[in-house]
C-alpha cells in the first residue's frame, strides 16, 4: 500500500486509539521513515473533518521545530479522509520502557535526560509550541545518543486560535499539572510540571501521583502534595520546584536547566557491581519515535503499562542490558566515539551482585577468524605520568579547537573539518588514505570504565550484525595523559576493503569524554600507525 503515491507502507510498528504507526519507505528520497496514520472513530463526519484539520495544523506546528531532541516531521499528507504524518524513524527505547525493565535511574542519568528534554521544551516554547503530554513514554533514548521528545501530536500553538475548541482533555492525568485538570489552558509552566513528574518517575520508579483509578489520580493531583522522593539526591530541589502547584511559583526553566546540567556534570561515585548481561531481544524496531508499544497516541506505556517498583535483591535474576547511544547503522566512524553508551542494570539501583561470566553464546572473533570466549576486560590500568608540552614534529602545525577544548598537531597540508551533526572533527590530508576523528560528544548516559564502554559497544555491534567482517584485535586498558583510557583495535570490511581501526577513549580529570579514532586501510596499517601515535602524543585538552 502506498500513501500519496510516494510512501510505501512496510509494517505496523504500533497501534492504539489514535491510529497506527507504520514503518514505511520514502521512494522519492530512498529512505526509511515512520508514518503515523491518525484515525478518529466514533465521531460524525463534521467532527472528524475538524479533528483532521487540527491534527494537520499541530503537525505543521511541530514541524517548525528544529532541535536534536525533537523528532523530525518530514511531511503531512491527507489521504482517504485522514491525516498521515511522516516522521523520522528513530530507533530507540522509551524512558518508561527502561524504567520498567531495569528500575529507577541514578540521579546523574536522570539529570542528563531531564536536561535534554528541557532543552527541547525551551526551544518549543520559544516558538509558541506547547507539548502538553510530557511523560516517560514520550521521552526516547535513541540509539544515536540523543534524548528525543516525541509525540507532539497533541501539541498546540499558543497563538493559533481554535485548537482547544473541542473541549477535550488530552494527556495522562498522572503527569498532568493541576491547572490543566482544573480546566485552565496549557502554558509553558504546564510542560515544566510534567517534566518534574517525569523526573520523579525516573528516579523513584513511579509517578508522584498514581492511584488505583483515573478519577482517584486526578483527585490526588488536585488535592494532595507530592510525596518527597527518597532516591532523587541532588535532583530533589529540581523535582519539587517543578511540581509546585501554583504555575507562577514553579522553578523557572532557566534555573532548572542550570541545576540539571550541574548535577549531570558532578563527579560520579565509584561504579557498583553489574548484574548479568543479556542481549537485547531480537526484532527490536524503531517507531516514529523509535519505541515499541501498542498505543501510538502515547497514552499506554510501551513497557506494557506496569508501574515498576524498586529492584529486588534476587541474585539469580537475568537482567537485560539496556542499550543507549549506539547508532543503528554506525555509518559514521565518529559513532564509535564517546556518544555510544552501554547502559546496564548497574545504572539503575542494582543489588550488590558480582557480574558472572558472559553467557555461553557470546564469543569474540580474532583476526584469524577463530572463535574464542569473550575475554574479561582489564580493569586496572597502569597510569602514565602527565605528559608535558610536546615539541611539534618537523613540518607539523598546531591546531586548536575551542568547542572541543583541545589542541593537536596536524601533518603538513592536513585539514580538520567539523562534523555538522556531531561534536567531532575529521582530519585528513595527503600521504595517507587514513583519517583521524576527534570526538567530544557528551553521552546521554555517563560511563566510568573505558574498557567496559568499548566492550559494550562491541557487543551491540555484534548483536546487530553490523560492521561486516569485524575482527577484534584487542580492547586494552592503557594510561594516557595520566588518565584511565582504553584502546579498541579492530578490522572491518567496508566497500570490499579491509579497514584497520584504533579508537582511544578516556575522560579528562574534570569529566570531559574524548575519543581519538584512527582508521586506514589494513594494507597500510604498519606504515600509517605512526600518524596515530603522533596525534595521540600531541593531543592536549585545554583547561
Amino acid at each position: 500500500m502506498h500513501v500519496s503515491k510516494r510512501y510505501r507502507l512496510i509494517e505496523p510498528l504500533g497501534e492504539g486509539g489514535m491510529g497506527v504507526v507504520w514503518r514505511a519507505h520514502d521512494e522519492l528520497l530512498d529512505r526509511t521513515v515512520a508514518i503515523k496514520e491518525v484515525r478518529y472513530t466514533g465521531v460524525g463526519d463534521a467532527k472528524r473533518a475538524e479533528l483532521n484539520r487540527r491534527t494537520i495544523r499541530e503537525a505543521r506546528a511541530a514541524g517548525r521545530l528544529d532541535h536534536p531532541s525533537v523528532v523530525v516531521i518530514h511531511d503531512v499528507v491527507e489521504e482517504d479522509g485522514r491525516p498521515w504524518i511522516v516522521m523520522q524513524l528513530v530507533r530507540s527505547r522509551s524512558l518508561a520502557q527502561v524504567i520498567g525493565e531495569s528500575g529507577p535511574l541514578r540521579e546523574g542519568q536522570a539529570a542528563v535526560i531531564g536536561g535534554r528534554v528541557l532543552d527541547a521544551l525551551r526551544a518549543a516554547h520559544a516558538t509558541g509550541v506547547l507539548h502538553r503530554d510530557v511523560k516517560p513514554e514520550n521521552v526516547l533514548l535513541a540509539d544515536d545518543g540523543r534524548v528525543v521528545l516525541t509525540d507532539f501530536g497533541i501539541a498546540t500553538l499558543e497563538t493559533e486560535a481554535g485548537l482547544t475548541a473541542t473541549g477535550g482533555l488530552v494527556g495522562t492525568p498522572a503527569y498532568m499539572p493541576p491547572e490543566r485538570l482544573n480546566g485552565e489552558p496549557a502554558r509553558p509552566e504546564s510542560d515544566l510540571w510534567s517534566l518534574g513528574a517525569t523526573l520523579y518517575a525516573a528516579v523513584e520508579g513511579r509517578p508522584p501521583y498514581k492511584r488505583d483509578s483515573w478519577a482517584a489520580t486526578v483527585a490526588a493531583v488536585l488535592r494532595d502534595a507530592p510525596e518527597p522522593p527518597v532516591r532523587a539526591g541532588a535532583l530533589e530541589p529540581v523535582i519539587m520546584g517543578l511540581l509546585r502547584r501554583d504555575p507562577a511559583a514553579r522553578m523557572p526553566a532557566e534555573e532548572a536547566a542550570r541545576l540539571l546540567y550541574a548535577i549531570a556534570a558532578a563527579p560520579r561515585p565509584p561504579a557498583v557491581p553489574d548484574l548479568p548481561w543479556r542481549e537485547e531481544p531480537a526484532g527490536r524496531t524503531g517507531g516514529p519515535a523509535g519505541h515499541r508499544g501498542s498505543d501510538t497516541s502515547g497514552s499506554v506505556p510501551s513497557g506494557g503499562g506496569a508501574h515498576p517498583t524498586l529492584p529486588k535483591q534476587r541474585p539469580a535474576r537475568r537482567a537485560k542490558a539496556l542499550w543507549i547511544g549506539v547508532p543503528s547503522a554506525l555509518a559514521a566512524v565518529a559513532a564509535l566515539g564517546t556518544a555510544g553508551v552501554l547502559l546496564s542494570d548497574r545504572w539503575s539501583a542494582p543489588p550488590a551482585t558480582p557480574r558472572p561470566t558472559p553467557t555461553s553464546g557470546q564469543v569474540t572473533t580474532t583476526p584469524s577468524g577463530d572463535a574464542t570466549p569473550e575475554p574479561t576486560p582489564t580493569r586496572t590500568p597502569t597510569p602514565e605520568p602527565t605528559v608535558t608540552r610536546t615539541p611539534l614534529p618537523a613540518g607539523w602545525s598546531s591546531y586548536s579547537n575551542a568547542a572541543g577544548r583541545f589542541r593537536i598537531a596536524l601533518p603538513p597540508r592536513w585539514q580538520a573539518r567539523k562534523d555538522p551533526e556531531r561534536d567531532s572533527i575529521r582530519v585528513t590530508g595527503p600521504g595517507s588514505p587514513g583519517a583521524l576523528i576527534v570526538e567530544w560528544t557528551v553521552p546521554t548516559i555517563p560511563w566510568d570504565d573505558p574498557v567496559e564502554h568499548w566492550a559494550g559497544l562491541e557487543r551491540e555491534i555484534r548483536a546487530r550484525g553490523e560492521f561486516a567482517g569485524y575482527r577484534r584485535i584487542g580492547i586494552r586498558a592503557t594510561g594516557y595523559l595520566g588518565l584511565r583510557a582504553a584502546d579498541w583495535e579492530f578490522t572491518r570490511v567496508r566497500g570490499g576493503e579491509t579497514i584497520h581501526v584504533i579508537n582511544r577513549g578516556f575522560h579528562t580529570h574534570d569529566g570531559r569524554p574524548y575519543a581519538l579514532y584512527w582508521e586506514t586501510t589494513h594494507a597500510r596499517w604498519k606504515q600509517d600507525r605512526r600518524y596515530f601515535d603522533t596525534f595521540a602524543r600531541t593531543f592536549k585538552p585545554s583547561r
